[in-house]
């Protein structure tokens, strides 16, 4: 026996060499792949079935998926889901226990962090349990929203609030689903007790949902994405950034460096994101309605939007199209519960830094997601800028110019993207430094010093320009009623 199970993990060591990723990584990859026969299971033939029987199957399939990637950690989970479950029995639907639910779960997690990081990304049970601190924040917000007087919901509050305390089974079948578990996305504990109960449905009558095509659909996608990731990464590694030949390369190269390194990361994420969207796909989660044609729509736990991902000119359309589920989350439950504050800078700064948090104690998310906040300024600066410059949006504009100015955009999307993401890959300074200081930090300075340099050196002088040509607009309208008048 133990020389099968010597000769099983020597294939498996083989199989994610070749692969170029360790042997927890394939583990974890092949867990998100049985998802798919397991939620083919559950859409098949728990059709029909108790929403009992459907959060029992669901928290038995990821705790027996979790215990292969993770031993006895799993517990870990448990006990947050009974912490939480207890913080919603005792004052759950109050304010205060969307504080303490915050403080609770961030600590817990922070905690975890600080207690199990080592030198690089690991792949252990915080991995999932970063995706189960933010779905356990919501339920807290959520079931608040649902004490709350209706005339004082969004409607984006109406439509996601609960009006009960959820059980205790279904607080554990909500965390554990099984098509959401591993690596997300986030989606409400209304959508998924409405997905138990068969209320997403794309048919009226009763019948199975049509999501098996779309949701291999989804997963063809993300072996594209899969392939092209195994294509780029050994010519743009982490390694190779941190060589001496990316050191003594040209700046010009080492940008280009940047772009390509940074899409191969991003094919890695797509890849993932598309597999367990195809997932939530395959159960029927991810029903949203219809369209004005009357087709069925499956993307209610989309995590990326391809097309527009891979034709982005600017990080805010990169942000758009990129880890959807996330970043909705929090522009739900960071940004817009502080529209108290009156003031839209601090409320965006707030929900990248909760971001950086969330991610981790590394430094690399820091810098990243301090550096993201310049670069989005920086953007709409010169956004701004071309609005003020009738020249400059002349050109902008111009018909003959519009590849050129793709191609020069994209690459100045993908590096502005690329280039903090460095950090957020490398995580610790030692590393990034390495990167940073062979381009001489110039991305850097750019970055931090040109919001400055807009707005007391370019701007005054854009504001003088149209002064200018306002007053020269209003002597030519004197000169032609005058000219007017002597006619008359």
């Amino acid at each position: 026996m133990a020389q099968e199970t010597a000769e099983m993990s020597g294939v498996f060591s083989g199989i994610s060499g070749k692969l170029g990723i360790d042997e927890s990584s394939l583990l974890y990859l092949l867990t998100i792949f049985s998802c798919y026969p397991l939620m083919y299971i559950s859409r098949t033939y728990l059709h029909g079935q108790s929403p009992m029987i459907k959060h029992i199957y669901f928290i038995a399939c990821s705790l027996t998926l979790a215990f292969c990637n993770f031993g006895f950690d799993i517990i870990y989970s448990l006990i947050s889901v009974l912490l939480n479950y207890a913080l919603l029995v005792t004052v759950g639907g109050s304010s205060l226990s969307v504080a303490v639910s915050f403080a609770l779960n961030m600590g817990y997690l922070l905690s975890a962090y600080i207690l199990v990081s080592t030198d690089g990304y690991d792949i252990n049970w915080t991995t999932p349990h970063c995706i189960l601190t933010l779905r356990m924040i919501s339920v807290a917000f959520d079931l608040y929203d649902g004490k709350r007087d209706e005339a004082n919901l969004s409607s984006e509050q109406k439509s996601l609030n609960i009006k009960m305390t959820p059980s205790l089974l279904e607080l554990a079948g909500f965390t554990y689903f099984t098509g959401g578990f591993f690596a997300g996305p986030q989606f409400s504990i209304r959508r998924y007790l409405e997905f138990t109960e068969e209320k997403l449905l794309d048919n009226d009558k009763g019948e199975l949902p049509n999501c098996i095509g779309p949701a291999m659909n989804r997963f063809a996608v993300g072996v594209v994405y899969a392939v092209l990731e195994t294509i780029l990464t050994p010519m743009f590694s982490n390694a190779y950034l941190l060589s001496e030949e990316f050191a003594a390369s040209s700046f010009l190269y080492q940008m280009f460096a940047v772009v390509m390194w940074h899409k191969a990361v991003f094919f890695k994420y797509c890849t993932v994101f598309l597999f367990v969207e195809g997932a939530c796909i395959m159960s029927g989660l991810a029903y949203n309605g219809k369209d004005k044609e009357g087709n069925a729509l499956w993307d209610a736990c989309a995590s990326i939007k391809p097309q527009m991902l891979e034709t982005a000119t600017s990080t805010a359309q990169y942000i758009k199209a990129f880890n959807l589920s996330t970043n909705t989350w929090v522009g739900r439950y960071v940004f817009k519960r502080l529209k108290f504050l009156n003031n839209r800078y601090i409320s965006q700064t707030a929900a990248v830094m909760f971001l950086a948090v969330w991610h981790g104690m590394y430094i690399g998310y820091y810098i990243c997601f301090g550096l993201e906040i310049f670069i989005t300024t920086c953007e709409l600066f010169v956004q701004d800028a071309v609005k003020r410059s009738p020249p400059f949006a002349k050109f902008v504009n111009n018909p003959t110019l519009k590849l050129p100015l793709f191609i020069l955009l994209k690459f100045t999307a993908s590096l502005s993207v690329g280039y903090p993401l460095v950090a957020f890959v490398l995580l610790r300074w030692r590393r990034i430094r390495l990167v940073y200081q062979a381009m001489f930090h110039l991305p850097t300075l750019f970055f931090l010093g040109f919001p400055f340099l807009y707005q007391f050196l370019i701007l005054p002088r854009l504001k003088k320009q149209e002064r200018a040509a306002r007053k020269a607009a209003e002597v030519a309208k004197d000169s032609r009623e005058e000219e007017s008048n002597k006619i008359d």
